[in-house]
């Protein structure tokens, strides 16, 4: 007896019932039913909502309509694909509400979707709320803000003793000249930054000032200019007497320890 026909016929046919199947399965008939904000507050419980969301809705191939109900009360429907329906909580009563929909499929059927439980609260709750999370974290950044402004400028306090036209090493952040003093200076890497420059403590004459970053010749001839005012200081120092000098020196000194 051969019974290769009839083996192969039942391959065929296990086969076919797979090609059919699969589509029916990945065919499901099931809502997905979700809530997201478009603009409000949404608290971290889960539940706390308050603003304007909207129901989402999606389905098999055939979902033709989707009615969206908050509580029981039907509040519209949509007809065309991606489904979705929104609303403001603050058109509702303050507490928890039950949000859902109901899908028809063009053959007539009603799927329902899952429930989902939602605590309406008012705009000076949500307000409130909000500000409890806010609140913390602004004043976070207007600390670090603050310290990152001040605290350099109380770091770099101490002046600079470097003599007229020495020359120096500018480093990564490259340099700046004082509009006061017009000595260079090397740039802080941690200077705040406020977009037309950087506020910085000038080491020679202790200005604080916003200053930009200067190119390599506008810096050596800022060191040209110290070497030069360092020669008619040492001549005008030449010529003084000694009371004169004296003088000179303990004026000097008043700016040394600042």
């Amino acid at each position: 007896m051969n019974t290769h026909p009839k083996i192969q016929s039942l391959f065929i046919l296990f086969c076919l019932a797979i090609i059919f199947t699969i589509p029916a399965l990945a065919q499901s008939e099931e809502l997905v039913f979700s809530l997201s904000r478009d603009f409000g507050y949404e608290g971290f419980n889960g539940v706390d909502i308050q603003g304007t969301f909207s129901m989402k809705v999606s389905g098999p191939a055939n979902l033709v309509k989707v009615t969206f109900y908050i509580d029981d009360q039907a509040i519209g429907e949509d007809t065309e694909a991606p489904f979705r329906l929104q609303f403001n909580t603050d058109r509702y009563m303050p507490g928890m509400h039950s949000l859902s929909a109901i899908g028809t499929t063009s053959d007539g059927k009603e799927l329902q979707s899952k429930v989902i439980q939602k605590k309406f609260v008012t705009a000076a709750e949500g307000g409130k709320a909000a500000l409890t999370i806010v609140g913390p974290i602004l004043i976070l950044v207007l600390g670090i803000t603050l310290i990152s402004a001040v605290g350099p400028l109380l770091i770099w306090r101490k002046r600079s003793n470097l003599p007229l036209g020495t020359p120096r090493n500018y480093g990564i952040s490259g340099g700046a000249i004082c509009p006061r003093c017009k000595r260079p200076f090397p740039l802080h890497m941690i200077a705040p930054n406020l977009l037309v420059g950087k506020l910085e403590r000038c080491p020679h004459c202790g200005r604080v000032s916003i200053v930009s970053r200067a190119s390599q010749a506008q810096l050596k001839a800022a060191e040209e200019a110290e070497l030069a005012k360092a020669a008619g200081d040492k001549g005008q120092v030449t010529g003084m007497t000694e009371e004169e000098k004296l003088r000179k020196e303990i004026d000097d000194s008043r700016f040394q320890g600042m």
